[in-house]
């Protein structure tokens, strides 16, 4: 197995705290690029009050208004930046963004999706990521902004209501669409076996994994998952304590449909 941990406090992040009016601007052109990105490359289905939940039962309807029906144009985005994989959406919260995947585990820690550099970063996956997302377990990172910006607002994940309320985690590729269920939310360190990848389904030792990380959850989540399942594991440094620090939300897959068909 493999590590693939890293701080993302370290260095880049001391641009963006030490500089109030850098950091608005950022702020300010990521918005301006979100808000340009959902306008142009996704079609959303009609939404639910965002006070509500999606329950599963949402998934089943293909004539619904569930987020797993967001209909999402990676021909054109990959024309944007070809080392665009995927897309993920957080109810809840800002994150609604382009997941890239560099050549390296440092490029999108200073670069937006679009390659430009900007100390906001980027949501990314580990170099070593399958670019389908589809390894039994995928890492997602992004900066802990205090603007709640990429994954800032993980945060609200510490509190077990939030949870209830916003149970789901959607990931889009371009090959299909996922619902993933919070499963456990916890405080761990940055070199943490959180952190491995490289397992196999089904295997004993990813479900030995599986049980250690639900051992781990500040709360119970009411699900656990068998090892037969794909883990996301959404990664971001802490709001306050040790720089070794990291906050994790992870999810496990509880259903798809293939992109664009609306059913399985």
């Amino acid at each position: 197995m493999k590590k693939a941990g890293m701080c993302l406090a370290v260095g880049m992040l001391l641009i963006v705290g030490s500089f109030w009016l850098p950091e608005v601007w950022q702020n300010y052109l990521i918005r301006q690029e979100q808000v340009d990105l959902i306008s142009g490359y996704l079609q959303k289905p009609e939404e639910k009050d965002p006070k509500e939940s999606v329950s599963e039962s949402d998934t089943e309807d293909p004539k619904g208004n569930s987020p797993m029906y967001r209909n999402l144009d990676f021909e054109g985005l990959q024309q944007i930046n070809p080392e665009i994989v995927g897309w993920i959406y957080v109810p809840g919260t800002q994150i609604d963004y382009p997941i890239c995947r560099g050549s390296d585990n440092d490029y999108y820690l200073t670069h937006s999706f679009r390659r430009s550099r900007n100390a906001l970063g980027a949501i990314f996956v580990p170099a070593e990521t399958s670019e389908s997302l589809t390894d039994a377990h995928t890492i997602l990172y992004g900066h802990n902004m205090r603007s709640g910006k990429m994954f800032g607002e993980l945060s609200n994940y510490a509190d077990q209501s939030f949870r209830d309320r916003y149970p789901y985690v959607y990931i889009y590729t371009p090959e299909q669409s996922c619902t993933c269920t919070v499963y456990a939310a916890y405080r761990t360190r940055y070199d943490s076996a959180v952190y491995t990848i490289g397992y196999e389904t089904g295997t004993e030792v990813f479900r030995e994994w599986i049980h250690d990380t639900v051992g781990h959850a500040a709360y119970d989540c009411g699900i656990a998952p068998t090892g037969q399942e794909q883990i996301f594991t959404l990664s971001t440094c802490v709001d306050s304590g040790s720089a070794k620090d990291r906050l994790v939300v992870q999810c496990v897959v509880t259903d798809h449909i293939a992109a664009g068909k609306g059913e399985e």
